[in-house]
C-alpha cells in the first residue's frame, strides 16, 4: 500500500504522474507514479490511497483514470507519459505508455467541510462509497499470520461468487419497482453503469455473508439516493414520504434501512 498526500494545488494529471522536463529531458516522478509502476511486478492485490481526495478536483487531477477504468478490456488502461518514447525509457514504460494494472486498487479519504470540493456524481459513480458517520470504539485486534492472496485468486473468487450467487429475478423486478418510481417522481434515472455494478457487487456481497436485499439497499442508498443531494428537496418533501413507503410497500417494513436512513437525513437537510 502506499498513501498519497492530495494537495489542494492540484489542477491537472501533472500532479500525480509527474511530467517531462524539456530543459534536462528527464522525466520527473511522483510517489503516485512509483507505486504504480512497481505494482505492474507484483503478484498480490496493491492499495493506493489517495489521503484527502477532495482538496482539489478530483475530476481535474484523476480525470484520465477515472476515463480509462471503464474500459472493459483491461489491455486497453493506458496512460500516456512522454510523447517520444526512447531505448532508455523504464522496461514497463511501452510506446511511451504505462499499463493500469488489474491488482491496483484506489481508495480515496475525504471529509466534507468548508476546505474541500463537492465530489461530484461522476466519481461517485465509478466509486463504491463507505461513510463513516460514528466514532468507533477503539479494540485489540489478535495477532494473526500473515496471508498472501495474490490477485489471480482474489478475481477467481470474484468471478465464483458471480455465477454462484446471481442476483435473483425476485429482487431486479423489486429493483425495477424503485426504479420507475424514482424516475416518475424525481426525474433521477439509474443508468447502466449502476445496473452493471449491481450485478458485480450484490453476488460478492452475497459470498462474504450478506444478504441480496442488504447488497442492493447499500447500492440504492449510495448510487441513486446520493443524487438527491443536488435536488431542490424543500419542493419533494411529499415525495420523499411517498419513496419511503414504496419502499416499505416493495421490501417490507424493515427492509432497506441504508435507504431509509438516507431519506430521514434528506429530509433533515430541508
Amino acid at each position: 500500500a502506499e498513501i498519497i498526500s492530495v494537495q489542494p494545488s492540484w489542477r491537472d494529471r501533472a500532479e500525480i504522474i509527474g511530467y517531462l522536463n524539456e530543459f534536462t529531458k528527464r522525466f520527473n516522478e511522483t510517489d503516485f507514479l512509483k507505486a504504480l509502476y512497481e505494482s505492474i511486478y507484483r503478484q498480490d492485490v496493491n492499495f493506493i490511497v489517495l489521503d484527502e481526495l477532495n482538496l482539489a478536483r478530483i475530476e481535474y487531477y484523476f480525470a484520465e483514470f477515472l476515463s480509462i477504468m471503464e474500459m472493459p478490456n483491461p489491455s486497453e488502461w493506458k496512460i500516456d507519459l512522454v510523447p517520444n518514447p526512447k531505448p532508455s525509457d523504464p522496461l514497463k514504460v511501452i510506446n511511451g505508455k504505462i499499463t493500469v494494472p488489474e491488482n491496483v486498487w484506489f481508495i480515496g479519504t475525504a471529509n466534507k467541510d468548508d476546505s474541500t470540493y463537492t465530489i461530484t456524481d461522476k466519481v461517485y459513480d465509478r466509486a463504491m462509497s463507505l461513510e463513516f458517520e460514528n466514532k468507533a470504539e477503539p479494540f485489540e485486534a489478535p495477532e494473526q499470520n500473515p496471508i498472501n492472496l495474490s490477485y489471480t485468486y482474489l478475481q477467481e473468487l470474484f468471478d465464483e461468487a458471480y455465477y454462484k450467487y446471481p442476483v435473483s429475478k425476485d429482487v431486479l423486478s423489486k429493483f425495477d419497482v424503485l426504479d420507475k418510481f424514482v424516475q416518475n417522481k424525481f426525474k433521477v434515472a439509474f443508468g447502466n453503469r449502476i445496473m452493471n455494478q449491481v450485478h458485480k457487487f450484490v453476488p460478492v456481497y452475497v459470498a462474504c455473508g450478506g444478504t441480496e436485499e442488504d447488497g442492493m439497499d447499500y447500492i440504492f442508498a449510495n448510487k441513486v439516493l446520493r443524487m438527491f443531494e443536488s435536488l431542490n428537496l424543500a419542493f419533494l418533501q411529499d415525495e420523499l414520504d411517498e419513496l419511503s413507503n414504496q419502499i416499505s410497500k416493495t421490501f417490507g417494513r424493515n427492509g432497506f434501512e441504508e435507504s431509509q436512513k438516507m431519506i430521514a437525513n434528506l429530509k433533515k437537510m430541508i
